[in-house]
């Protein structure tokens, strides 16, 4: 009797250790940073990353490697420009001066993927577009009040001209959901005074270009993922080869209070100024517009 009681005793503790130390799978909430557009900001909402550079975010990324950025971005109608994000310079002096650095009085080294007003400066109605080269290139209509997938690929060809590829609708990749922009090999050399990269808000015209909508499921790669691996990256965060390699910065549910790096790289942002979107919850429609009691530091 006693050699039949050990192996059910063996199974027994088999099947605990089996229920004690599987992980458990939790479907955490969506939460997102919800920002209430120009309108509503009296200085300016905005997050960045100073020195990306020195950090292993160029701004065309390493040599031979590109970057790859990915968030989900929903829009509501306003009037006017928007910022998703800028590679750019963010100098603190929010004039023209600090776009129009260059000592000939230009820009350069900058780029941007967001909606840009049909009529500008003040059109109510945008198209999609890659802001490079002081110009905005644009392909398909925004469409307000409903959740976009996006990606933004850049790079450097052999040639040394700058790629930029913004899928606006993912996992739509056709040409009529993409703009593309291939820019001269005499762009984007030089770093800005103060290299940064900045989500939010523009900061050569602070509180004036504010997104208006949330902003949320932020991944970026200092790499070139393929399209395949940004689809697998979408779905499930670093499960790719590609993707566990050149994780830069991950927090697919931020809050206004937590911004910080899920990576496990150390990339984190900080806020600048005192205003902060609302934060978003659920995993439908965001509320038609956030209260304007914006919190402060």
């Amino acid at each position: 009797m006693g050699s039949d009681v050990v192996p059910v005793r063996r199974i027994g503790l088999a099947l605990f250790s089996l229920f004690v130390f599987l992980p458990v799978v939790v479907n955490a909430q969506e939460t997102g940073l919800d920002f209430p557009g120009s309108d509503a900001v009296n200085s300016t909402m905005r997050f960045r990353f100073t020195n990306p550079q020195n950090h292993g975010l160029p701004v065309y990324g390493e040599p031979g490697k590109g970057i790859t950025y990915i968030w989900r971005a929903y829009p509501r109608q306003q009037s006017g420009y928007y910022t998703a994000f800028f590679w750019g310079n963010d100098d603190g002096q929010g004039d023209l001066s600090t776009f129009l650095w260059t000592s000939n009085g230009g820009a350069d080294s900058y780029y941007g993927a967001h909606p840009y007003p049909q009529n500008p400066p003040n059109g109510s109605t945008h198209f999609w577009e890659v802001s490079v080269e002081q110009a905005d290139f644009t392909n398909g209509a925004v469409d307000y009040g409903r959740w976009h997938t996006q990606a933004l690929r850049v790079w450097i060809g052999s040639d040394g001209k700058k790629h930029h590829e913004f899928y606006w609708d993912l996992p739509n990749t056709d040409g009529g959901h993409i703009v593309t922009r291939t820019s001269p090999a005499d762009w984007g050399n030089v770093n800005p005074p103060a290299p940064t990269l900045t989500w939010g808000d523009a900061p050569w015209a602070p509180g004036n270009e504010v997104w208006d909508g949330v902003l949320r499921g932020i991944q970026i790669y200092s790499d070139k993922l393929s399209v395949a691996d940004i689809l697998a990256e979408i779905a499930s965060p670093m499960s790719t080869s590609a993707g566990q390699q050149s994780i830069w910065y991950l927090n697919v549910n931020p809050t206004p209070a937590d911004i910080s790096d899920k990576s496990g790289k150390g990339h984190n942002p900080a806020w600048v100024g005192s205003q902060r979107p609302s934060l978003y919850t659920g995993s439908g429609a965001p509320r038609p517009k956030p209260p304007t009691d914006l919190v402060a530091e």
